[in-house]
C-alpha cells in the first residue's frame, strides 16, 4: 500500500465546522479514497511532537512514505497553540529540514494571505500584531528553504506574497467539490409565479464579503426568491444595513453542515456575488465548491479568483458587482428558464473533474515527480 504523511499544524477538531476544518478532512479522506494509507500529524505543539516521534520511529523501522502533504494555518505556525506562544519553536521547522534529508517531498497548501493588507490585526496591540508579521515572514522563509511544491487557492495571492521562489513552485489547488448524487430537473417547464426562482447565499457577511448588491437586486425582481444563510452574530451585526430592502421574498437563516442540505435541494442558483476588493479577488470561497458538488449554477463578480472560474468552465454567470446587472441576469433566467438547465450540464462535466480526490491526485502527481 502507498503511504503519505498529512501535516497539519494545528488541532482537527472532529466535529469543526468552516474551510479550516472541513478542508483538511476532506483531503485526508481524498488520499485514503485514492490508495493511500495516510498518517496524520495535527493538533497543538506537544501533540505534534509526540506524533512526530511515532513516524520517525515507522521510518527508521523501513516504513517508507512518497511525501509530506501540509496546511497552513491562517496564524504563523508558531503561533497555532490556544496561548498564542512559541514554547516550542523547532517542532516544526525542524521536522521538516529532517523529512527534507531524507528525500521525501514536501508540499503545503498556503490558505489565507490576509497578513498582508493593513486591516490585519487592527485589534491587537502594536507589538503583538508586529511579532504576529514577524512570525508570518519567518514562515515564508522556511517555505522558501524547504518546499517542493507551494499549493494556492488562486493565482493572485502569488502577488501579495511576492516571492520569486515560491512562484515557480506553486501549484492552483482551490476546494474540491464533494462527489454527490444529485437530481435535477431545471430544464422542465417551470412557471415561477407558482414556483418561484430560489437563490441561496452561504458564507460570510461583513467585512471582505459585501452582498448588499445581491439583496437590494433579488428584493426588486418579481417571482424571485433569496435564503441567505450566516453566522447569526455576523447577521446581528450586519442587519440593520439590510432591513429596508427584506421583504417576504427574502429568507435569513443561520444553519450548517447537514442542516444545509434542504436548501442546497431547493437551490436554482448559488450567489457568489462580492463587492469587488483585493481580498476577494483573490479568495477562493469554500461555499462555491459546496454549490459545484451540488450541481447549483452561480452567479458570481467579474474580475473576482471564482468569477474567473465560473467563466473559464461556463458553470454559471459572471457580471459585474452591480445590483442592476443582478437584476438583468435574474431576469434572463426567469424569462429562458431553459437556462438553468444548460448551466447545471455544465456543473456536471466540471464537478467530475473537480472533485476531492481530484485535487489529492494533483498532489500524488506534482510531488511524485520530485522523486523522478
Amino acid at each position: 500500500m502507498k503511504r503519505c504523511i498529512f501535516y497539519l499544524p494545528y488541532k482537527l477538531e472532529e466535529h469543526g465546522k468552516g474551510a479550516r476544518m472541513m478542508r483538511p478532512r476532506k483531503m485526508i479522506q481524498a488520499f485514503r479514497e485514492i490508495g493511500y494509507d495516510v498518517f496524520v500529524i495535527e493538533g497543538y505543539s506537544r501533540a505534534r511532537k509526540r506524533q512526530i516521534r511515532q513516524l520517525k520511529k515507522c521510518i527508521r523501522h523501513g516504513f517508507q512514505y512518497e511525501f509530506m502533504y501540509a496546511e497552513s494555518s491562517t496564524m504563523p505556525i508558531l503561533l497555532t497553540d490556544p496561548h498564542h506562544l512559541p514554547l516550542h519553536p523547532f517542532v516544526d521547522f525542524g521536522f521538516f529540514r529532517w523529512m527534507k534529508k531524507r528525500g521525501i517531498p514536501i508540499g503545503l497548501f498556503y490558505c489565507d494571505i490576509y497578513w498582508k493588507f493593513d486591516s490585519y490585526g487592527e485589534a491587537l496591540p502594536g507589538w503583538k500584531r508586529f511579532f504576529s508579521l514577524k512570525c508570518y515572514v519567518y514562515d515564508i522563509r522556511q517555505y522558501v528553504k524547504l518546499l517542493d511544491r507551494f499549493y494556492i487557492p488562486s493565482g493572485k495571492l502569488l502577488d501579495y506574497l511576492a516571492s520569486e521562489a515560491l512562484s515557480e513552485r506553486s501549484v492552483l489547488l482551490p476546494p474540491g467539490a464533494e462527489e454527490l448524487r444529485i437530481r435535477r430537473d431545471a430544464s422542465r417547464i417551470r412557471d415561477f409565479s407558482v414556483n418561484p426562482l430560489h437563490v441561496f447565499y452561504v458564507g460570510g457577511i461583513g467585512a471582505h464579503y459585501q452582498i448588499e448588491a445581491l439583496i437590494r437586486a433579488v428584493s426588486r425582481t418579481e417571482n424571485c426568491v433569496l435564503t441567505l444563510c450566516c453566522r447569526e452574530h455576523e447577521w446581528q451585526k450586519e442587519k440593520i444595513r439590510f432591513e429596508k430592502f427584506l421583504n417576504e421574498r427574502i429568507q435569513i437563516v443561520h444553519r450548517n453542515g447537514d442542516e444545509l442540505e434542504p436548501y442546497y435541494d431547493n437551490a436554482d442558483i448559488g450567489a457568489l456575488i462580492f463587492e469587488n476588493g483585493a481580498y476577494m479577488n483573490m479568495a477562493m470561497p469554500y461555499k462555491a465548491f459546496e454549490y459545484l458538488g451540488h450541481e447549483i449554477p452561480v452567479i458570481a463578480t467579474k474580475d473576482t479568483a471564482i468569477g474567473h472560474f465560473t467563466e473559464q468552465n461556463g458553470t454559471g454567470w459572471v457580471i459585474p458587482y452591480h445590483e442592476d446587472a443582478v437584476c438583468s441576469v435574474l431576469n434572463k433566467i426567469l424569462h429562458r428558464p431553459e437556462m438553468l438547465g444548460e448551466k447545471q450540464k455544465t456543473c456536471i462535466e466540471t464537478k467530475e473533474q473537480n472533485l476531492w480526490k481530484c485535487r489529492a491526485g494533483m498532489v500524488e502527481k506534482t510531488l511524485s515527480q520530485m522523486k523522478e
